[in-house]
């Protein structure tokens, strides 16, 4: 399955560039980190509210870092298939 192409929205997303990545992640982390601390860790809502900011910088750093690298690992896939002459 790993010859496949990825679904659409996959490709679109893996085709912004790394900041673009970084600054949407970043956006849609907040709200979900700050709600899980909010309601799993029982956080009072300004602590819950900072440390969902705290913890998005890294989560989506890290996410745009590993798009970044799969879309690599993609597009070299891609090129050695090609080279090898397979279709």
């Amino acid at each position: 399955m790993s010859d496949s192409r990825p679904p659409k929205l996959i490709q679109r997303w893996e085709n912004l560039e790394m900041g673009l990545q970084f600054l949407i992640a970043f956006i849609v982390l907040i709200p979900v980190i700050s709600v899980l601390h909010w309601t799993a860790l029982n956080q009072p809502l300004a602590r819950g509210a900072v440390y969902g900011v705290f913890w998005a910088l890294p989560a989506a750093f890290l996410i745009s870092i590993a798009s970044q690298n799969e879309r690599r690992k993609r597009r070299e896939a891609l090129a050695a298939k090609d080279e090898s002459g397979d279709s």
